[in-house]
């Protein structure tokens, strides 16, 4: 059982008065027997359509803002690059995490990490060497099935673009998944791509859902292009863009989620407004499904 976390600001910066400890505690999840995946939880795979579109930034995000509405998530980084945990501050040297637990034969829920007061567990992809197996097929979804989360809890993947095991394993029990779009044409073919790509995996086509990041409104072809994607995906399409701000680079840079370094940052308010909409599409396929 971990210990209360104490809330503390040794070793954060803080701006607008406002702070958020860097402090973590070893978290140990309870088990249960199997249960059927999803019972009770929300899966949401956030992955980009190729790489450099900023989805572990867009990950961190949202999983820091249920941690600001004091409502339960787990964020497991699936992504052999192993840098959500570096939005949270987690030292660069600390290489544990569920890959590195697999692979020396210990429990990986005994790697997560407990962030800001607690309602957050960040279970990071641990270190990772060139060659190495992934998981077996099926893992994810039966060690989900196993934990003891509480109702109402949402399951976050970083989800990879090119680690194919480990992108099976989102894919293979999200119900949701989150494309992060570049304000870039090519998003317009590139989101057609992994559509197609979940679809045939069984995802159904409502349950896919699009943002476009790092976007600049002063930018026309940004304008065009968001136009387009609009038309393409319509409600599917998150209403607002998250905005390209320097803030995201420092926010990464102090090890800070970018809300807590920047507030009142025109990317932070989009972050908001993006997690708003995700908490709105996902309630309504929950309250459909037990219609």
């Amino acid at each position: 059982m971990a210990k209360p976390f104490l809330p503390r600001v040794e070793g954060w910066r803080v701006c607008n008065r406002r702070c958020c400890p860097r402090r973590w505690v070893r978290l140990a999840c309870e088990r249960t027997p199997p249960i059927a995946v999803g019972a009770g939880m929300s899966i949401l795979s956030i992955c980009g359509v190729r790489g450099g579109c900023g989805a572990t930034a867009i990950a961190a995000a949202m999983a820091w803002y249920r941690e600001e509405q004091g409502r339960p998530v787990l964020a497991i980084d699936l992504c052999p690059q192993n840098l959500l945990r570096l939005h949270f501050g987690v030292p660069w040297s600390e290489q544990g995490g569920w890959h590195a637990s697999l692979r020396h034969g210990t429990d990986w829920a005994e790697s997560a990490w407990q962030i800001g007061r607690g309602h957050l567990s960040l279970v990071p992809h641990g270190a990772w060497a060139a060659g190495e197996d992934g998981p077996a097929a099926g893992w994810l979804r039966a060690e989900l099935g196993r934990l003891a989360r509480p109702v109402g809890d949402m399951v976050l993947l970083d989800t990879p673009l090119w680690a194919q095991s480990c992108r099976d394993q989102a894919f293979s029990v999200a119900r949701h998944v989150l494309a992060v779009l570049p304000a870039d044409p090519i998003s317009c073919v590139l989101s057609d791509n992994l559509e197609t790509e979940l679809v045939a995996r069984g995802v159904p086509r409502e349950g896919i859902l699009f943002v476009i990041n790092q976007f600049d409104p002063a930018r026309r072809l940004d304008r065009d292009v968001e136009n387009l994607l609009r038309n393409m995906l319509g409600s599917r399409l998150a209403p607002l863009p998250v905005t390209r701000d320097e803030a995201m680079r420092e926010a990464l840079a102090a090890g800070v989620p970018v809300s807590v370094f920047a507030p009142e940052s025109q990317v932070a308010d989009d972050l908001r407004q993006l997690a708003v909409w995700l908490a709105v599409k996902l309630r309504r396929d929950v309250e459909s499904q037990a219609a």
